[in-house]
């Protein structure tokens, strides 16, 4: 069957009303440019109910005036069996965007979407068990059976055994290993590393998920570790949280943006528009609302949590890789005058999230201190922008200095003087 009659055929059950046909026509044809047309065919398959096709069109809506409309949209797409919608709203529920802040319905809500085979949802339940124990049998369990259609529980899965974690799986994780440096995943140096230096050859035959006994586990928020801090420096006020994450979560982090990095970009000082420009040269992603699940909000509200803040101040959470050369010039995280500044207040703090430890140079180097860090995988490290009246503070003037060989993955999010969604 040649592109050109399979197109004919899904175009032929489109038109005699099939909405799953509708929703893949839409899908191919807004690939192929005809925007309008897949416009047409999207929105007819959403009429019909069809749950990924709601879904689509909530996704639209994740902005701060519709997130109430996004999150009814993605209700009736979950209602109509779209495990997509199931995952997203169970992200809304965790965070309280839209909807009455629920994590019992979070959970259940993501729950379902695994119920139904979905590898990405089992994955975001492993990592919630794993916050409470990192060698939780239901956790490495779920990891296991997803880890064979999920790149990023694969990633988990020989992070894992080189941690020598139980319930780690030696034969399975060379296996995802393998996959995974075939598919360039830009972490997977640091796997081989892990992987060449575990000490063992445990096999694990995982569980059928015990869906009653992984609700209870989960019934609260996992408690996170409340590692104590360690002031770096009182100008500006800088401190550490050492081993704040394990290394499988720094790794989740690492795996979930990978797909997503970009050239960086900055605040232009005279529009406040992001621009590039060679005064950084990173790759950024940023983890915005779509792309979260539950085990990125859990993150998130940690860091919120170890900085101090409310986690409704804090901007979308940005993971940047910076390859041998690259660096990010001495700058200050205020922003310039501009619509962005008027949506949530300054930048008043910031909170740096070590991924990796393998790489030389890469230093977070204060200016006026002239004090460099170079944190290890899983700290933390938090410092002020401003000065206790509000105004900015010149001393939290800063840069990520080049790297010199390997690769530094970093997370990095600003928190805002007034709540950055509404």
């Amino acid at each position: 069957m040649t592109p050109t009659s399979s197109l004919d055929q899904l175009k032929s059950s489109a038109e005699a009303g099939d909405a799953r046909a509708q929703y893949m026509l839409a899908a191919q044809l807004s690939g192929a440019g005809a925007k309008d047309e897949a416009e047409r065919w999207l929105n007819a398959s959403a009429a019909q109910g069809f749950g990924d096709a709601l879904y689509t069109l909530a996704t639209r809506e994740l902005h701060d005036s519709g997130l109430e409309e996004a999150a009814k949209k993605l209700r009736r797409a979950a209602d109509n069996g779209s495990a997509l919608a199931q995952r997203l709203l169970g992200v809304l529920y965790a965070m309280g965007l839209g909807v009455e802040r629920d994590w019992r319905e979070a959970v259940r809500l993501v729950s379902e979407a695994a119920k139904a085979g979905m590898a990405p949802a089992m994955r975001e339940l492993a990592m919630l068990l794993f916050a409470a124990d990192p060698n939780d049998e239901d956790g490495a369990s779920l990891i296991a059976l997803s880890a064979p259609r999920d790149p990023v529980a694969g990633a988990v899965a020989v992070r894992r055994f080189g941690e020598t974690r139980r319930h780690a799986d030696a034969d399975a994780a060379k296996a995802h290993l393998d996959l995974l440096e075939r598919a360039q995943y830009p972490h997977a140096t640091s796997l081989r590393t892990a992987f060449a230096s575990a000490d063992g050859s445990q096999n694990f035959q995982p569980l059928s998920p015990h869906w009653e006994r992984i609700a209870e586990k989960l019934g609260e928020e996992p408690a996170p570790p409340s590692p104590e801090a360690e002031v770096l420096c009182d100008a500006p006020p800088a401190r550490v949280f050492r081993g704040a994450f394990t290394p499988e979560e720094c790794e989740y982090v690492i795996a979930s943006a990978a797909r997503l990095l970009a050239p960086s970009m900055i605040a232009d000082p005279r529009t406040g528009a992001s621009i590039q420009d060679p005064y950084r040269t990173s790759l950024t992603a940023i983890l915005a609302l779509v792309d979260l699940d539950l085990a990125l909000v859990m993150v998130n509200r940690r860091l919120a949590a170890l900085a101090g803040r409310p986690p409704e101040t804090a901007e979308c959470l940005g993971v940047l890789f910076y390859a041998p050369g690259k660096e990010y010039r001495p700058h200050c995280d205020w922003l310039p005058p501009g619509p962005e500044l008027d949506r949530g207040g300054q930048r008043a703090a910031t909170g740096l999230l070590y991924l990796n430890q393998d790489y030389e140079g890469g230093e977070t180097r204060f200016i006026l201190p002239d004090l460099a860090f170079k944190g290890r995988m899983g700290d933390v490290l938090v410092f002020e922008n401003l000065k206790k009246n509000g105004d900015p503070d010149p001393d939290s003037r800063h840069a990520g200095l080049a790297v010199r060989s390997g690769g530094k993955w970093i997370g990095s999010t600003w928190f805002r003087e007034k709540n950055y969604r509404h």
